[in-house]
């Protein structure tokens, strides 16, 4: 899901460009003009490098977890399909060497994530913070995109994961309890946010400058107070329902709560941008902002161009890693077996199940 909506989210600085095919001068590299360098003081290029590792390290963790699996699915296929998997899982045989190669490989990559996810969207924030104006000046922005990208992509993840866990009949695989586990870091989240939303209120308030203050009375009582409610309402209020457990623990409610907290994010960048630039320091410049065909077709496009490559990799990938399962399985196997064993049951496939159901 973070590969894909990168890809889409990549396209948006080229498209604000203005002009696409000047879209190489973001690179830093020598030209026929001489050394035309980019301007490394501005955000925007940080977006750049910030962007470009946060996907490069994305993929590859992504895909160095799925070799295991894609040699798995090498070794039933036949034919061309065969011969495709085959380069794609580079030789995987499942030895010890392999194994543990393919470990510390992952345990490298994950410690490079973990940074990069606070260093990438703090790094976006700048594009705010680091201007000069009313309601983007502030030093709240970093952890408080940090806190709004966690909770988002916890619930567009429970979105594709509620889709594609009843599609594919995965129940016995993603189960409830996982369900519940991801609902309580967005409860947690969206409450982080939430905070960050009154903050932002009280310092408008506190600090006594006057641009400032309007712009927040702006975005509560001003002509955009639907999308600043509607933000509050989804981001804030919508999360407090996972307190109850029977909530928690409801497929149709999480789903259904989690579509509302992505359209709550959309209110949240609508009323950063569009509120804080509808009313600017000129009153003969302030306008109403209402979105073009154009506009509205890049939107809906990037969405279709993130489900298609989504659907295509459910296509011709495993969604859930088959080495792990299989790993869970046998020490859960383990750990049930062995007692029931001891008490004088068969190792047939009839116990089997029946241990299976009383673990």
């Amino acid at each position: 899901m973070t590969i894909f909506a990168v890809i889409c989210a990549g396209q948006f600085p080229i498209f604000h460009m203005g002009r696409v095919w000047l879209a190489f001068f973001i690179f830093p590299f020598p030209n026929t003009r001489g050394p035309l360098w980019v301007n490394f003081n501005s955000p925007l290029l940080w977006d750049v490098f910030a962007i470009s590792t946060y996907f490069s390290v994305s993929l590859l963790f992504w895909y160095t977890g799925l070799v295991p699996d894609l040699a798995t699915v090498r070794d039933r296929a036949t034919g061309l399909r065969r011969k495709i998997y085959e380069i794609f899982s580079f030789g995987w045989t499942g030895s010890a060497k392999h194994w543990q190669r393919h470990e510390a490989l992952s345990l490298v990559l994950a410690g490079i994530s973990t940074p990069l996810v606070l260093s990438v969207h703090t790094i976006v924030s700048f594009d705010f913070a680091t201007s000069v104006i009313p309601g983007w000046h502030t030093t709240i922005f970093p952890p408080y995109f940090v806190a709004g990208a966690i909770f988002s992509g916890f619930a567009m993840v429970q979105t594709l994961m509620v889709i594609t866990r009843k599609v594919l009949k995965l129940e016995e695989y993603i189960t409830v309890n996982h369900i519940e586990s991801m609902n309580k870091v967005i409860v947690l989240t969206g409450t982080i946010v939430g905070v960050a939303y009154l903050t932002e209120l009280f310092i408008a308030w506190y600090s006594g400058y006057i641009y400032e203050q309007f712009d927040f009375y702006n975005r509560v009582f001003g002509i955009y107070w639907w999308s600043y409610f509607g933000m509050m309402f989804c981001n804030v209020v919508s999360p407090q329902l996972f307190w109850s457990r029977k909530i928690r623990r409801s497929i149709w409610w999480t789903f259904f709560l989690s579509i509302v907290v992505n359209i709550g994010m959309w209110f949240e960048r609508f009323v950063i941008i569009a509120t804080t630039l509808a009313r600017d320091f000129l009153p003969s410049s302030w306008s109403y902002y209402s979105p073009s065909w154009v506009e509205i077709s890049i939107f809906a496009g990037t969405i279709g161009l993130f489900f298609v490559l989504y659907m295509i990799f459910t296509r011709v990938a495993p969604v859930v890693a088959i080495a792990e399962i299989k790993a869970i399985l046998k020490v859960a196997g383990d750990q049930y077996i062995g007692p029931n064993a001891a008490k004088g049951h068969a190792h047939t496939p009839e116990a089997t199940k029946t241990q299976e159901k009383e673990h």
